[in-house]
């Protein structure tokens, strides 16, 4: 599987090179780079969901999504405590517990597994955004905000997409191929935005020591504490079906870079933005080279159970 994982990549790469180089030689300017964000985020992920649902229902399914949402939240919980052992600073704890699972885990997972991995990573999505805009809003603002869980595009199109999924009919085709063509968009959209953000890359030298601990605990910390929920997790439902898509589907999410949403809470409520930014681009860079590892060691220790 980590031979797939790393051909996806690869592919993405490439685009994401492609979209830098655009980058520095268009020259994108902030109001451009945030409006690609929202269209991503807002628009194009919600289509990418909503297909993700587009199968026959089957009442196994329907279980499977939520026993993937109870996984991801044990190990939201894990990198949520992970995240408060690792600093004081507010940014850098959010960091650690939160992943660009939206733009880099959704097509990635996409891309190994097709949209029935889609469909697990939706359980891990319910749990992402109801923690980064509870617990995660928390920390930045010193508040709760129930409405930006309930208005979320994402949280919408999955509880649209939930209610079609248990629809006893298919989508008709002048409804279901307009989804799936904006649903198609959203890989290379995503890596043209990652290569944006690399383009405006500007590293500060006093962030060294504290990018390289919160990059640690992110992608690697994180990554082998997680390895373990998934490894006994494995072992207790070693029958159940499509278990181990499922398992490293949410993997792969808890994996990825910094969300791209913490940049934007920084801006918000007058954190530090340039660290927010410079460690959503560390992180991107470097799992080009975990997100792999970890996968090939996951594959390696549960094929000796």
């Amino acid at each position: 599987m980590y031979i797939l994982v790393l051909k996806q990549l690869i592919i993405m790469i490439a685009i994401t090179l492609a979209g830098y180089i655009f980058a520095r030689i268009v020259k994108v300017t902030d109001e451009q780079q945030k409006f690609m964000s929202r269209l991503l985020l807002y628009f194009i992920n919600p289509f990418l969901v909503l297909n993700s649902f587009n199968m026959e229902f089957s009442w196994h399914k329907f279980g499977q999504l939520w026993f993937a949402a109870l996984i991801a939240l044990v190990m939201h919980g894990i990198m949520i405590l992970l995240g408060i052992l690792s600093s004081k600073e507010k940014i850098d704890r959010i960091a650690v517990a939160f992943t660009n699972c939206g733009f880099v885990g959704i097509p990635l997972i996409r891309g190994v597994f097709g949209d029935e991995g889609v469909f697990y990573l939706m359980g891990y999505l319910i749990i992402f955004n109801v923690l980064i805009w509870t617990y995660g809003y928390y920390q930045m603002s010193g508040t709760t905000n129930i409405k930006k869980i309930i208005t979320n595009p994402n949280i919408i199109a999955v509880t649209i997409g939930i209610i079609l999924f248990c629809l006893p009919f298919e989508l008709p085709e002048l409804v279901r191929k307009p989804i799936v063509m904006i649903a198609d968009i959203n890989t290379p959209m995503a890596m043209l935005l990652l290569g944006i953000l690399f383009a405006r890359f500007e590293f500060d030298r006093a962030y060294i020591a504290r990018v390289i601990k919160t990059t640690l605990f992110r992608l690697v910390v994180t990554s082998l504490c997680n390895l373990v929920v998934i490894v006994i997790v494995y072992k207790l439902c070693i029958n159940m079906q499509d278990i181990k898509m499922m398992l490293f589907a949410i993997y792969i999410c808890s994996m990825c870079p910094v969300a791209t949403t913490i940049p934007g809470l920084a801006v918000v409520f007058d954190h530090d933005k340039s660290f927010a930014s410079l460690i959503v681009t560390i992180t991107s860079m470097f799992c080009i080279l975990t997100i792999p590892t970890f996968v090939a060691l996951a594959e390696w220790v549960v094929g000796l159970l």
